[in-house]
C-alpha cells in the first residue's frame, strides 16, 4: 500500500535526523519537532526523488497516460514568460522548463533542505542562468517580501491582492497545492500574481470525486483512512481531500470568471485522482 511504503522511506530519515538533534540538546525533538519535520522530509524526498528518476518508464497505452507523470509534460508545454515554479521540489519538471519561450523562472521552495539539489538540476538542464530560488511558501508573508527583494512587486505591498497588473506570465502548480495552508487563500493569491492573459498550468491530485460517475467512494474511504493514519504528517502536510479545482474556479469569481478553462481528470477509481490542464486569466 502507499502509506506502508510512504512510512517505511520516511520514518529512517525522521529518526537519523532527531538523532543528530539530540547530539548535546535532548529536548531538540519536542521543541524544534516543525524544523525537524521539515529536515526530515527534505532528506526523504531527495531520496524518493532519485528513486523515481531511477525507474524505468512504463508500457505505452492507447492514450499514452499510465501514470500522473504522463499528464506533466503537454501541460507544462504551455509555459512561456516570467514564469513563477511553486514548489518545485528537486526540480523533477526543469527539464520541460527549457522552451526558449520562457524568459525567466523564479521557485518557490520552502524546503531549503532541497534547494541544493533544486540548484544543481537547474544547471545540469541548461536552465540555471534563468533559474532563480526564492526561499518561501506561497503564504503572503513570505511571498511578498521574497518577490519584492527580486524588483517583481513594487515596495509598499502588503498583500498579493494589492497587486495589479499582475507579475507573472505563467504559474506552474504541479503537485504542490495538495500542501499549502489555506488553499483557498492561496488560490486567491496565485490568480492575483498573473498577469492579464497569463495562464495557470495545474497537475494535482484531489480529493476522489466519489459522488460523479467517475469516481469511487471506495477510494474516498481510502483516502480518509490514510489521513486518520497520519499521511499528512508524514508528506509535507500533504492533504488528500482537496477540491482544487473548485478553489481555482472560486478565485475569478471576482472578474466574472476565467477567459478559458481546460482541465481534465485523471484515474477517478483510485485514491491519488488527478487534475491536470490550463486556466487563463481574462486579458
Amino acid at each position: 500500500m502507499i502509506f506502508s511504503h510512504v512510512y517505511g522511506s520516511y520514518s529512517p530519515h525522521y529518526m537519523h535526523t532527531n538523532l543528530l538533534a539530540t547530539n548535546f540538546r535532548i529536548l531538540s525533538p519536542l521543541l524544534q519537532s516543525g524544523r525537524l519535520r521539515d529536515e526530515a522530509f527534505g532528506r526523504f524526498w531527495v531520496s524518493f526523488s532519485n528513486f523515481v528518476d531511477s525507474q524505468p518508464p512504463p508500457p505505452p497505452t492507447q492514450t499514452g497516460v499510465q501514470r500522473s507523470s504522463d499528464l506533466i509534460p503537454p501541460v507544462l508545454a504551455h509555459a512561456s514568460g516570467l514564469v513563477l515554479d511553486v514548489g518545485p521540489g528537486t526540480g523533477t519538471q526543469m527539464p520541460l522548463l527549457r522552451s526558449s519561450a520562457i524568459k525567466a523562472i523564479y521557485g518557490a521552495e520552502p524546503c531549503h533542505g532541497l534547494h541544493a539539489k533544486l540548484r544543481s538540476r537547474a544547471d545540469a538542464e541548461g536552465v540555471g542562468e534563468k533559474y532563480h530560488i526564492l526561499p518561501c511558501s506561497v503564504a503572503t508573508s513570505e511571498l511578498v517580501p521574497a518577490l519584492q527583494e527580486q524588483g517583481l512587486l513594487p515596495a509598499g505591498t502588503t498583500a498579493l491582492d494589492q497587486t495589479t497588473g499582475g507579475a507573472f506570465d505563467t504559474i506552474l502548480c504541479v503537485r504542490v497545492l495538495c500542501s499549502v495552508p489555506d488553499l483557498e487563500q492561496s488560490a486567491r493569491d496565485l490568480y492575483s500574481l498573473l498577469k492579464p492573459g497569463g495562464k495557470i498550468l495545474v497537475v494535482e491530485h484531489v480529493v476522489n470525486p466519489w459522488r460523479t460517475a467517475k469516481g469511487s467512494i471506495v477510494a474516498r474511504v481510502v483516502q480518509a483512512v490514510y489521513g486518520f493514519l497520519g499521511w499528512s504528517w508524514f508528506i509535507g502536510d500533504c492533504r488528500m481531500n482537496r477540491d482544487t479545482e473548485k478553489a481555482l474556479q472560486g478565485a475569478a469569481e471576482a472578474d466574472g470568471g476565467w477567459e478559458s478553462v481546460e482541465v481534465e481528470k485523471w484515474f477517478g477509481r483510485t485514491c491519488m485522482p488527478y487534475i491536470a490542464g490550463v486556466f487563463v486569466k481574462r486579458g
